[in-house]
Order: C-alpha cells, then sequence, then structure tokens
C-alpha cells in the first residue's frame, strides 16, 4: 500500500472519535503516558502532546517521524519517545494509561498479532484505557494473509476483563483514502478496571 499518499490524503483530519470519547471519560484524570501504534501522519499524538500526555508513538514508515514531530514545541518534542518499527518488532510496551491505534491494528500479520494484542493488554495500568478498530470478515480485504481479522465473538474474547464502553459494529460500503470499498470496522472504547 502506499502510505505515504495515504498520510498526505489524511492530512488535517480530526482527531478520532475514540481517542476523543476515551479522553473525556478520563477527564478528571491527570495526563500520563499514551502509546500510539501505528501514529501515522500524528494527528492524535500531536493532540495529546499539546494536552500535556507522554507519548510513545511507533510506526514503521520511513516518513512518519518527520509527520509526527512536524510542528511541535521543544516541550513537546521532549515529551515524545517516536520508535520506527514494525508491529512483530515492537516488543514491550511501557506501563500506559492510554493505549489506542485507529485504524492501524488490522495491517498486524495474524502470526504476529497475539502477540501484539498480550503486549497491549499487559501495558494497561489499572484505571487505563484503550480504544481503537479491529477489522471484522466482511471487510473488503478480508482474506489478505498480511492481515487479521476478526468476527464479533472474537473481538469479545479479546476485550475479555476490561470493561468495555463502546463496541460499535460498522459493517457497510463506503470510501477510504484508497478508493471505495466495503468496511466492518468495531469500534472499540474499553479500560482495565482499577
Amino acid at each position: 500500500m502506499d502510505w505515504t499518499g495515504y498520510y498526505d490524503a489524511q492530512a488535517g483530519r480530526a482527531v478520532r472519535s475514540v481517542v476523543l470519547q476515551a479522553l473525556a471519560r478520563r477527564a478528571d484524570a491527570p495526563p500520563g503516558v499514551a502509546i500510539d501504534i501505528g501514529c501515522g501522519e500524528g494527528t492524535e499524538t500531536r493532540h495529546l502532546l499539546a494536552n500535556g500526555w507522554r507519548v510513545v508513538a511507533i510506526d514503521a514508515d520511513p516518513a512518519s517521524a518527520a509527520r509526527v514531530r512536524a510542528g511541535l514545541t521543544p516541550e513537546q518534542l521532549a515529551r515524545l519517545d517516536f520508535r520506527r518499527a514494525r508491529f512483530e518488532e515492537i516488543g514491550e510496551f511501557p506501563a500506559a494509561d492510554l493505549v489506542y491505534s485507529t485504524f492501524a491494528l488490522p495491517f498486524c500479520a495474524p502470526a504476529a498479532f497475539p502477540a501484539l494484542w498480550s503486549d497491549i493488554r499487559a501495558s494497561l495500568k489499572p484505571g487505563a484505557w484503550f480504544a481503537g478498530e479491529l477489522f471484522g470478515p466482511h471487510d473488503s480485504w478480508s482474506g489478505r494473509a498480511d492481515m487479521n481479522f476478526h468476527d464479533r465473538a472474537e473481538v469479545q474474547a479479546l476485550l475479555a476483563g476490561l470493561t468495555v464502553h463502546r463496541l460499535d459494529e460498522d459493517d457497510r460500503t463506503g470510501q477510504s483514502a484508497f478508493g471505495p470499498r466495503h468496511w466492518h470496522v468495531f469500534h472499540i472504547i474499553a479500560n482495565n478496571p482499577a
């Protein structure tokens, strides 16, 4: 896929709703540590840095680091830990108050996904939040060997032990930066019980 073209098309977009909703649910808590898995052009990372968070931003695209850092103040840059890595190369995550991955987790190879998900779950501090998306089996890209897909029961099993605040299933034909496609997406907001 042409990720550079995708990130160019995403420039200037709004912060994803699952991230904003997760932040609203913890509005009384101070900023903490967030992990942005598949940070892309950095919209969510920059939003959190502007609001006092420390962010570990991870993406494999060679141009992502420059995109994420663009326009940040020296103080914000000091709170950013950018890691260029593929999903299977990330390793352990630090303890986090928020882990999010907006439309990136499906691009993890199926063989690597269980370890990645285990590391995400292990990084969630008591009371921490997860926000992101997973793709379902009706998605246009379903069947690709380099991506992972989950039906509703599998998504619920992945979330076992977390308090689920949003699990919306979007199964419709629409548009993407790559053109027309059928979306089958699970939008997730959940937190680790304190």
